[in-house]
């Protein structure tokens, strides 16, 4: 045999060789199993209050002492995600009165008509008492985001009393002045 035929044998003996090797490759038992219907959905975090406009919306007459100005709103927390919901303001700049002006924030219940009740007639206090009793300007000041803010309760509805007197240490150049328009901000975050 010349060597051209024995190449050429040898050729084909590789090449039916390597097609019975691919064949037994693909040849065999096989099985599978499949777990479908997966869906993976995302906690929720939602608060809300029942009150659209401002709670001090121009109110006057504030003298050293008395009265008292009681506000009420009520936060409610419905979110699938257990949270820790603080309380503070963003503004950076009061008016005059902020440092004389004492705040007394207290969570509570009420047993009165909603979904707006400012006045805080049924107005009643948790036993723990008040989240925040000093200045408006020290609140602004001290507990101006969610880091330093005041730990508050909204879970599943908490109203907050809102209590707002002229000090009576108010010298009298605090005739005629008042608060810088400020805001409440209520933050949850999921623990």
């Amino acid at each position: 045999m010349t060597n051209a035929r024995k190449g050429l044998a040898t050729l084909v003996v590789i090449g039916v060789t390597g097609a019975l090797a691919a064949f037994g490759t693909f040849a065999g038992f096989s099985d599978t199993t499949t777990n479908s219907g997966n869906k993976f959905t995302a906690g929720t975090v939602t608060l809300t209050n029942n009150s659209t406009s401002a709670m001090f919306n121009n109110v006057t007459g504030g003298t050293p002492g008395a009265p008292t100005v009681d506000r009420c709103i009520k936060v409610a927390y419905t979110g699938s995600l257990a949270a820790t919901v603080k309380l503070y303001t963003t503004d950076a700049t009061g008016g005059a009165l902020d440092q004389y002006t004492d705040v007394t924030i207290t969570p509570g219940t009420y047993s009165g008509p909603d979904p707006a009740f400012p006045d805080c007639t049924g107005f009643t206090a948790d036993a723990g008492g008040a989240i925040y009793t000093g200045t408006l300007d020290t609140f602004r000041t001290t507990k101006n985001s969610y880091a330093n803010g005041v730990t508050a309760v909204a879970a599943p509805s908490t109203v907050y009393k809102f209590s707002y007197t002229v000090s009576s240490s108010a010298p009298n150049s605090a005739q005629g002045t008042s608060t810088g328009t400020h805001s409440y901000t209520w933050e949850a975050r999921n623990n």
